[in-house]
């Protein structure tokens, strides 16, 4: 069944939370789910934590680089990264998969840390499908990329949400199983999708790598993710 020509749209209230895109019985978009404002607090919790899993040359190597730096307060967003060649991007997943990248399995937020991190974290997770869950942080060097893949639903659950931060990047899905239907779907910075079921097991998806002119701030190009998964036995 084509799913790709019947994108709804339903307008609940003028509130950002409450725009939703459904692309698919299984796939849906919250386009403008978090605030800039709450953006620049989840991305700086976010990589917080990936900076605290570096090696110590690396560290020290960020730490010389953002002492050079105004030391003023940015409310843009892709400031917040460094440029690429101060993280340890790894070249290449186990499975092949993901390209340029570094990630970690979350165990707790900063929320003493942060400050105005709980309600957003709070909001995020009230929309998840079940209770019990785990999260995992992916951050993608400006030239990062996700391969078409299919999860295995036996290892990580019947769902997954996926917050995005930074570069708007295309989540491109791709029937399997003799479907071949497959489209196209854009996450802005800001944005959530909730992927479940068939959409897991019946379709191959992938990040593509972006778009923007090379002449342009690599750091606007790199793509911080948020993936909360249902948590298996």
């Amino acid at each position: 069944m084509a799913f790709s020509h019947r994108i709804t749209r339903r307008i609940i209230t003028t509130w950002s939370r409450a725009q939703v895109v459904t692309y698919a019985p299984n796939l849906t978009l919250w386009p403008r789910f978090f605030a800039p404002h709450e953006q620049r607090i989840l991305l700086t919790a976010a990589l917080q934590k990936l900076d605290h899993m570096e090696t110590r040359l690396a560290r020290q190597r960020m730490k010389r680089y953002t002492m050079t730096m105004p030391q003023t307060e940015t409310s843009v967003l892709h400031e917040h990264f460094l440029p690429d060649e101060y993280y340890d991007f790894q070249e290449g997943h186990f499975d092949g998969v993901i390209h340029h990248y570094r990630e970690m399995h979350l165990n707790s937020w900063p929320e003493h840390e942060v400050a105005g991190l709980s309600p957003i974290l709070r909001d995020l997770y009230n929309i998840c499908p079940t209770n019990e869950v785990q999260t995992h942080l992916l951050h993608l060097a400006s030239y990062g990329e996700i391969l078409p893949h299919v999860d295995n639903t036996s290892a990580s659950g019947s769902w997954i949400m996926g917050v995005s931060l930074g570069g708007e990047r295309i989540l491109r899905m791709e029937g399997s199983n003799g479907n071949d239907d497959s489209f196209d779907v854009p996450l802005p910075s800001g944005s959530v999708y909730l992927q479940s079921d068939s959409m897991r097991y019946q379709y191959k998806h992938s990040i593509l790598k972006s778009k923007l002119s090379d002449e342009q701030d690599p750091r606007i190009k790199q793509r911080l993710s948020i993936m909360i998964r249902v948590r298996v036995p």
